[in-house]
């Protein structure tokens, strides 16, 4: 199934290109992609909130396209620049974990792709242009990010962008490793 690269609801000038990718924001009207990557098990069997029903991914659409609306930035639908085939999504957003950082907000880097995309380096290329943006755009000073333990790979990519260990913590019965990159 493929969406639209460009949308009504695009925020102008929120548009990433990379050598091999567009990201555009999410729109209301990507229901149907979302849930193939959040509906997808072996995706969803490595990401925070687990393998979604159509009606939790709706559900998640709004939070993400009302984040979009309120702070300017999210999460982006990452598509194939040749092929226009959704990918994954890849993205900045708040992280509501926020036990140790009461009076501040938390900016976490969230990507995932669908299995047919891994290995070839497209989520490091897609995490590139949104750390650019939120460095370059934002200002941002501090981005956070979380992977399951057992995610090696997703470890790695966040290994390659300075990303440093803060600590490990269980949640739902998953070791979850928390990391911190501080911008210059």
């Amino acid at each position: 199934m493929h969406a639209k690269i460009s949308s009504a609801q695009t925020l102008a000038g929120n548009t990433l290109m990379t050598e091999r990718l567009i990201l555009r924001p999410f729109s209301s009207e990507d229901g149907d992609i979302l849930f193939q990557l959040y509906g997808n098990d072996q995706v969803m069997a490595i990401r925070k909130i687990g393998t979604q029903t159509r009606q939790e991914s709706d559900s998640q659409l709004a939070i993400i396209t009302d984040h979009w609306q309120r702070r300017g930035f999210g999460l982006w639908a990452v598509f194939d620049r040749k092929s226009q085939a959704f990918m994954g999504e890849c993205g900045l957003r708040e992280e509501n974990e926020t036990d140790d950082m009461p009076d501040s907000e938390m900016i976490e880097l969230s990507y995932g792709l669908l299995p047919e995309f891994w290995g070839g380096g497209l989520a490091t290329e897609a995490a590139r242009a949104v750390l650019d943006f939120g460095r370059e755009k934002l200002g941002m000073k501090k981005i956070h990010a979380f992977a399951q333990k057992k995610n090696a790979a997703s470890l790695h990519i966040l290994s390659k962008f300075g990303f440093q260990h803060e600590y490990d913590f269980d949640e739902d019965g998953e070791v979850i490793t928390r990391t911190v990159l501080e911008i210059d």
